[in-house]
């Protein structure tokens, strides 16, 4: 993975370009480091099918398509962002890499939420946290008591092959402040959703953003 380093930052400033945005060094190395570690801990922790450089490589480009929308919408620092089903970490992750929102990545599974805390720490963003627990509607479900998540708090949420993306396009505007955006994965040739405010295109996905509130 090191030895690629060269190459998989041309591949990232290239992804992002085609996206609409560029990341910058720090982002850079976030997430050179974010692949060290789902490469070197992908199978312990149970985290992803993809274990190869390749395969991690496209869920990481997946996610910058979600950091390209957000640039395309307009994000601002500070924001807070909810990542809902985070598994390995595609694409809250990705996102707590190159932007600097606050991002609560909602993880159930014990041992995938250690490793989100791992990861977390790893790239610097103590600002971020991981919670377990389920969002039900508007209610929240915790795992471990004390960890609170309120419905209609944040900026920005997002959820990978979690729901339906029309599911969770209608979920998540319970979980966005008014006028927030909610994220949606979907293929391109999808219809408009209504209040779609933006969307990134590739050849297999296409990432919508729709206005909540």
């Amino acid at each position: 993975m090191q030895g690629s380093n060269v190459d998989v930052g041309h591949q990232l400033a290239a992804a992002a370009t085609r996206f609409g945005f560029e990341i910058d060094a720090a982002a850079v190395e976030r997430v050179r480091l974010l692949l060290g570690l789902w490469h070197r801990f992908g199978r312990a922790f149970n985290l992803s099918g993809a274990t190869d450089e390749a395969g991690l490589l496209g869920h990481v480009l997946e996610g910058l398509q979600v950091v390209g929308l957000a640039h395309a919408i307009g994000w601002h620092a500070g924001q807070s962002w909810i990542d809902v089903g985070s598994g390995a970490g595609f694409p809250g992750l990705v996102v707590a890499a190159c932007l600097e929102v606050q991002v609560t990545l909602v993880e159930p599974r014990e041992r995938r939420a250690s490793f989100l805390d791992l990861a977390i720490n790893q790239i610097g963003r103590r600002d971020c946290r991981v919670v377990r627990g389920h969002i039900e509607g508007s209610s929240w479900r915790p795992i471990k008591a004390g960890e609170i998540v309120a419905a209609s708090s944040f900026d920005w949420a997002s959820a990978r092959a979690v729901f339906a993306p029309e599911v969770w396009v209608e979920l998540g505007k319970r979980w966005v402040k008014s006028g927030g955006v909610v994220v949606a994965h979907v293929r391109a040739e999808t219809d408009p959703f209504t209040g779609e405010v933006g969307r990134v295109d590739d050849a297999r996905w296409s990432i919508r953003g729709v206005r909540g509130g």
